[in-house]
C-alpha cells in the first residue's frame, strides 16, 4: 500500500490562518500567516483572560489585520490599531497551516497537559 506523499511546500506569508479570540469562541476570523507574531503555547486568552483547559497556540495580530470573519474585540479601550492576542486551533486550519505554527512553537509542554 502506497502512502500519500507529504506536502512539504513552505507556507506562504499570504496564506490565511483561522484564529479565535478564545479557544472556545464561536467567532472565527482569517488573517494572513505573516500577520501573526510571537506565537507561543499558553493557557490564557487575550481580552477577557479566559483560562483554557489545556495549552493552545496563541499569537498576536493587529486588530485591523482581519481579512474576513471577526473576533470578539472592540477598540473602545484605546486608540486603534493595537495588538490583540488570538488563539490558533488545529480544528480550524488545514494541517499545513497548523503545522507551520507548531514548527514555530515546538511540541506542547507536557507540564500543561491535564
Amino acid at each position: 500500500m502506497k502512502s500519500k506523499p507529504k506536502n512539504n511546500k513552505p507556507v506562504a506569508e499570504t496564506e490565511l490562518v483561522s484564529v479565535r479570540r478564545q479557544w472556545n469562541s464561536w467567532e472565527i476570523a482569517q488573517v494572513y500567516v505573516s500577520e501573526v507574531t510571537n506565537p507561543l503555547w499558553d493557557l490564557v486568552s487575550g481580552g477577557v483572560k479566559e483560562t483554557s483547559p489545556e495549552a493552545f497556540i496563541y499569537g498576536y495580530i493587529w486588530c485591523d489585520a482581519i481579512v474576513s470573519g471577526s473576533v470578539a474585540h472592540s477598540c473602545l479601550h484605546g486608540t486603534a490599531p493595537h495588538s490583540i492576542k488570538i488563539c490558533i486551533l488545529r480544528k480550524d486550519n488545514p494541517p499545513r497551516i497548523y503545522n507551520h505554527f507548531l514548527t514555530l512553537v515546538g511540541p506542547k509542554p507536557t507540564f500543561w497537559q491535564r
